[in-house]
């Protein structure tokens, strides 16, 4: 499925074949060497490789964020304007981040974008049947426990109002649909292909990818006590593993990115109402019933996808 990402060397391979000699100089060579390709290479130089790759797209992606805030801070003294600000930066650096990732795999930037941007009735069933089990949760969680609920109306409320009381519509937009945007192209778009692309494992993209979306939510320690509690984290960051993983398999099942940015922004408009500041208390029983059936959903979600991925895989060699 995802060969199209290697027909010919990319990546650090590319470089390596740009070293060689070119024709001219070729027939000068007694037996000039070709540029192995990535089943070739021992599985300890693509991890090699693979590093180095990473190191070189995350790279590339801060160079991207940092020239998208420069255009959002040039659109702030223009206009002013908090919502055309979030929009501005968030359509740089998604069209930087394709451009890049065009030119690393060494594919046509509109037949990149065809590809990941599929969304048909599959798909659309997926995310309805994700918004109902999503609904059915808020609903038990809401009606469990009442000395505390993990999930409330009125975190909701305080989530999508300033301080005065005014609507934060520049911060939804950004955390509703900007920030899943921006990591979905990075975590899933730009991690899981190019390691799909270096090790030819799909279970392999989609643990690396999920094990860095975990890591990089714990930059939230910093704010430790003024906006999350201690054991907020802890589950926001344990989530984050499951639902990266669940994404990161769903890509390479499904083959659309878009997908995973319908699935990850219901994830955040439910997440609204989760308490953040407030400690949660495991030794009641609905929140621990709470939080273990919220995981074990996610878990049983997970084992369908390497099911089908399996599936696929063997019907794959059969053709």
């Amino acid at each position: 499925m995802w060969s199209w990402l290697s027909p010919e060397p990319n990546g650090a391979l590319a470089a390596l074949a740009a070293l060689q000699p070119d024709a001219t100089e070729a027939e000068k060579t007694p037996t000039p060497t070709p540029t192995p390709t990535p089943a070739e290479l021992p599985l300890a130089v693509r991890w090699v490789l693979l590093v180095m790759e990473l190191a070189l797209v995350s790279g590339g992606a801060f160079l991207l964020l940092l020239s998208s805030s420069v255009i959002g801070a040039l659109v702030r003294g223009l206009l002013g304007a908090g919502v055309v600000v979030q929009l501005c930066e968030a359509a740089a650096f998604g069209w930087g981040l394709v451009t890049f990732l065009s030119w690393f795999f060494h594919v046509p930037k509109r037949d990149f974008v065809r590809r990941l941007a599929a969304f048909g009735r599959r798909e659309g069933r997926t995310c309805m049947v994700s918004v109902l089990l999503h609904s059915v949760a808020t609903v038990a969680l809401t009606t469990w426990s009442e000395d505390q609920r993990v999930w409330s109306w009125e975190n909701a409320r305080a989530a999508v109002h300033r301080s005065d009381g005014s609507l934060a519509t520049a911060e939804m937009m950004k955390n509703l649909l900007l920030a899943p945007m921006t990591e979905e192209l990075f975590f899933r778009g730009m991690l899981v292909l190019v390691t799909v692309n270096r090790l030819g494992s799909v279970e392999w993209g989609a643990s690396v990818s999920s094990v860095l979306f975990a890591a990089i939510h714990l930059a939230n320690a910093r704010h430790l006590g003024t906006q999350y509690s201690a054991s907020y984290l802890v589950f926001q960051v344990l989530w984050a593993l499951l639902v990266g993983l669940f994404l990161a398999l769903k890509l390479v099942v499904s083959g659309s990115l878009v997908e995973c940015f319908a699935l990850h922004t219901i994830n955040n408009v439910f997440a609204l109402g989760v308490a953040r500041n407030a400690a949660m208390n495991l030794t009641q029983p609905g929140v621990c019933v709470s939080i273990l059936a919220s995981f074990s959903a996610y878990a049983l979600v997970i084992a369908k996808q390497l099911q089908a991925l399996r599936h696929k895989a063997s019907r794959d060699k059969t053709l």
